[in-house]
């Protein structure tokens, strides 16, 4: 169900073809459709219906596989998944660059219109706050920690210990890092390109090794933390050592690294990214006061956003109506000119100041109780009774 790369791109413009807006958030454990549309009910056919055809999926399961929130209550997810309240690890700061780089690419494809642009920008000010303003920033662990962490409870210790880390990216060096700073004896960093492997495994004192080597490298080896980009499982039961070699297996990619025949060994214990949260969950309850500040600050955020949102649309209804009442007064003005062409240019011009008088006068309590009170039933009674439509 991930999107990156060119795929991400399109994915973007076939859903501007089917929505109003659209916004794709995937990361390494989520993968997220933002839309804003007319017609909420449409549009949620219409991304059920993408995602089946997209990925070759049934209805069924995607059903079962996700979920699906509409007006405040999307607004505050994206909000709490901004904060690092919906991430595995609380307060993790990558998901803020996520976001970011999310808004970028549906700017660039044409997809994200000023609805969703101005949610996600809102997004990450709630988020920045999140961190300034309470303390869930304090919180250290990324899931490099907490992949590190399992791995060294399922072992008794790393201390002395055979590692290797597939990949070279961000990921991968924490977790390299974190593995040396744990006393592993011997670190080995497996990558596609052997020059970026070779440069994270001199920066933490391991060995390097080419991805065609990969058998090479776990055979003996007690940890083998996966953290590589791949669109393809990378460790394959082949790779595996012939024995009873006991090997502990992180596997950090989405899509999954390690391929299932791995996983089903009797000489391996595998723990996929969801396994993290037995690492994760003590800390989210050492911070359940700063969640609940955190919390309250999503609130007022969410608030503020519905209140531009609704003023937005009213802003839209106002012009609406300004603009037919002004082709209505410009018409029964010229109408009755010609009827009056005895008249002095003085005293037509005291007609035409008399029309835009009627008309401002007429329009003053309607637009002023709309600005006021910019809900959307008022804004929905406004069109029926001035006959206009939304012009946003």
């Amino acid at each position: 169900m991930t999107f990156s790369g060119e795929t991400l791109r399109h994915a973007l413009r076939s859903l501007r073809e089917r929505v109003d807006e659209a916004l794709i958030l995937s990361t390494c454990n989520r993968t997220e459709l933002y839309v804003a549309d007319r017609d909420p009910d449409r549009a949620r056919a219409e991304l059920a219906s993408y995602l089946v055809e997209r990925h070759g999926i049934s209805a069924e399961v995607l059903r079962n596989a996700s979920y699906a929130f509409t007006g405040e209550t999307a607004v505050a997810h994206l909000f709490r998944v901004a904060s690092g309240l919906d991430s595995l690890v609380l307060g993790e700061p990558q998901i803020l660059a996520q976001i970011r780089d999310a808004l970028a690419d549906a700017r660039e494809a044409g997809a994200a219109g000023p609805l969703l642009t101005r949610l996600a920008t809102d997004g990450l000010h709630a988020g920045k706050r999140a961190r300034t303003d309470t303390s869930i920033a304090r919180n250290r662990l990324s899931i490099a920690h907490a992949a590190v962490e399992l791995a060294s409870r399922q072992l008794n210790g790393l201390a002395g210990r055979r590692a290797v880390v597939i990949g070279a990216g961000k990921m991968a060096t924490l977790a390299a890092k974190l593995l040396r700073g744990a006393s592993v004896a011997d670190l080995t960093v497996v990558n596609r390109s052997e020059e970026r492997g070779a440069t994270l495994a001199a920066s933490v004192g391991g060995r390097s090794c080419p991805i065609e080597r990969l058998a090479e490298a776990v055979a003996g080896a007690d940890l083998v933390v996966a953290a590589i980009l791949a669109d393809e499982p990378q460790l394959r039961p082949e790779h595996l050592p012939v024995g009873e070699h006991a090997l502990c297996v992180v596997d950090l990619g989405v899509p999954r690294i390690v391929h299932p025949g791995v996983r089903e060994q009797p000489n391996v214990a595998y723990f996929d990214i969801d396994a993290l949260e037995s690492v994760t969950a003590e800390t989210r309850r050492q911070y359940e006061g700063e969640i609940a500040k955190v919390e309250r600050l999503i609130g007022e955020a969410v608030e503020d956003y519905v209140a531009w949102v609704r003023g937005r649309s009213a802003a839209a209804v106002i012009r609406e109506m300004r603009d037919a009442a002004e082709t209505m007064r410009e018409a029964e003005l010229e109408r009755a000119l010609r009827r009056l062409h005895h008249l002095s240019e003085r005293d037509q011009n005291v007609v035409r100041a008399l029309s835009v008088g009627l008309t401002n006068k007429l329009l003053h309590h309607p637009v002023a109780h709309l600005r006021e009170q910019p809900d959307p039933a008022e804004v929905a009674l406004a069109r029926r009774l001035y006959g206009v439509a939304d012009g946003d």
